[in-house]
């Protein structure tokens, strides 16, 4: 069964679908994109991830190819197309094709694509499998809220932990920790659930705000503050999230073990819910 793309326009096999040399997405990394995840043959929190893609899109200076609805509906459109029931779609807007140069081109030609692609669906308990961190200095540039296709220093990052035999990598900035290579970062101390506020540094997730929303509706105290590694790592529960991953707990971060070794009652209990949420999104 053909992986199916949507690129400018043109619905294609992914294996098919090409780009310029020149495409300033591919020379310059001037681009940004989104990553939603399909349940059920449903995008969830689609509305979401295009304001985001439009917030990105405005601070790199790049105008929408194509208005935020007509782009939800040939998503729509494309995902029923492909026959994926549990997968994700991506999507990406770049500057389009123009001679090298790094002023931006006279006539803007945006390439704007998206594809549909399966994942495994997420197990029904996921408490048995825990995450290991790794701490990593933040050396990123000053606009982490921009959802951008300018990833190395994530990558680096991810492949450091990898290679260190941690399955995620978190950065550091100032001595506070921020967010996760690909994840925002959430942690647990005496029942009230902490997150780096949103800014410069950390990136606005949407799997992030939908669990702050399920947090406050399930009476669970939030703050969004900075918190040092130190003390993050003294908390009693730290979980990630990401779209593709829901939440994952962790068990170790650095040499230090978090908690008792299991999943705790706050994770558990918000799991519980975002999982709530999304079964109620796919009855409407």
């Amino acid at each position: 069964m053909p992986e199916w793309c949507w690129l400018n326009g043109q619905v294609l096999p992914l294996a098919d679908a090409k780009v310029s040399v020149e495409d300033r997405g591919f020379q310059f990394a001037d681009g940004v994109y989104e990553a939603v995840r399909l349940y059920d043959g449903k995008p969830f929190e689609l509305g979401m991830h295009l304001e985001r893609l439009e917030r990105s899109c405005g601070g790199i200076r790049l105008p929408l190819s194509i208005s935020r609805e007509t782009l939800a509906s040939e998503i729509l459109k494309l995902v029923k197309h492909s026959g994926v029931r549990d997968g994700y779609v991506y999507l990406q807007m770049t500057r389009g094709a123009s001679a090298r140069n790094h002023c931006f081109p006279a006539q803007l030609k945006p390439t704007t694509l998206f594809y549909v692609r399966e994942l495994p669906p997420l197990p029904k308990e996921e408490y048995e499998r825990a995450y290991t961190l790794l701490s990593v200095p933040d050396e990123r540039w000053n606009r982490c809220w921009i959802k951008s296709i300018g990833l190395i220093e994530n990558v680096l990052a991810r492949n450091a932990a990898m290679d260190a035999g941690a399955d995620e990598a978190i950065f550091i900035h100032e001595g506070n920790v921020t967010e996760g290579s690909s994840s925002n970062l959430f942690m647990v101390q005496k029942g009230t659930l902490i997150t780096h506020p949103l800014g410069s540094r950390i990136l606005a997730g949407v799997t992030r705000e939908v669990l702050l929303r399920c947090a406050r509706g399930n009476g669970i105290p939030v703050q969004e503050r900075a918190m040092k590694l130190e003390d993050a790592k003294c908390c009693a529960e730290v979980f990630i999230t990401s779209s593709t991953r829901e939440l994952v707990w962790v068990s170790k971060w650095d040499e230090a073990s978090i908690g008792d070794g299991s999943c705790g009652p706050v994770t558990k209990k918000l799991h519980d819910a975002y999982r709530q949420c999304v079964s109620d999104a796919l009855r409407h």
